[in-house]
């Protein structure tokens, strides 16, 4: 290297060190701590964990998701009808017992479902109701089915409630089956309540309540095991 190159090499360093030590520059040290390591960059900030979306609780399904694909597939083998959520129509709730539908109705709406599926050119309908009550309710409901002589067992987590025939208001060759099934599930977010029920009901005019039950129960992880 030629001697001048040499010098101005020189002279450029020790001119960045008198810059240094005046503070005009900062220390080549400094800059390389302030460089950030890939495990510093990788690491969340305080937005990226405010937005980190929470655990919502119990969530409410659609009429298409309320039971498994194996009994939608047999509903749908039998040319029965999907009428989707009914709560306010003709076909009404998963149950025909006054009080039980009282209970149904004061739910809110964004925490319960009632879905309904009709053979045509038939009386066979069946209701398959979704809720999610607070204890008191679900004592209410409880006190209402053994009253209405409902025979009950433990099973799934939970209790399972069942009616053989129901004649409601109908006339007396209509007969229905009732099953009712009560368990506890996680609270929506949208609840201040820090204990919760899930209550699956279904009334069905010549068919049998307990199989649709108990599959909506299962597919939606309300019956454990």
């Amino acid at each position: 290297m030629r001697l001048s190159a040499l010098v101005g090499s020189a002279l450029l360093l020790s001119g960045c060190s008198v810059l240094e030590d005046w503070g005009v520059l900062p220390a080549v040290e400094s800059v390389v701590e302030d460089i950030a390591t890939p495990d510093e960059a990788a690491a969340p900030t305080e937005l990226e964990e405010a937005l980190t979306p929470e655990d919502t609780g119990f969530v409410i399904p659609t009429c298409d998701e309320l039971f498994s694909a194996g009994q939608t597939g047999t509903l749908i083998a039998q040319e029965r009808v999907n009428m989707g959520d009914t709560s306010e129509g003709d076909y009404g709730y998963g149950t025909t017992n006054p009080e039980l539908v009282g209970l149904l109705k004061n739910v809110r709406t964004d925490l319960r479902i009632s879905c309904t599926w009709y053979l045509p050119a038939s009386e066979s309908v069946s209701v398959t109701s979704l809720a999610v009550v607070n204890p008191d309710e679900a004592s209410a409901v409880s006190a209402a089915l053994e009253s209405a002589g409902a025979t009950q067992q433990e099973t799934g987590g939970g209790v399972l409630w069942n009616i053989d025939s129901t004649t409601s208001d109908e006339s007396g060759d209509y007969l229905a089956t009732e099953a009712h099934f009560l368990a506890s599930v996680l609270c929506p977010s949208s609840l201040a309540e820090t204990s919760c029920m899930a209550w699956v009901s279904t009334n069905y005019a010549f068919g049998q309540a307990e199989t649709l039950t108990l599959d909506a129960a299962k597919n939606r992880e309300v019956f454990a095991g």
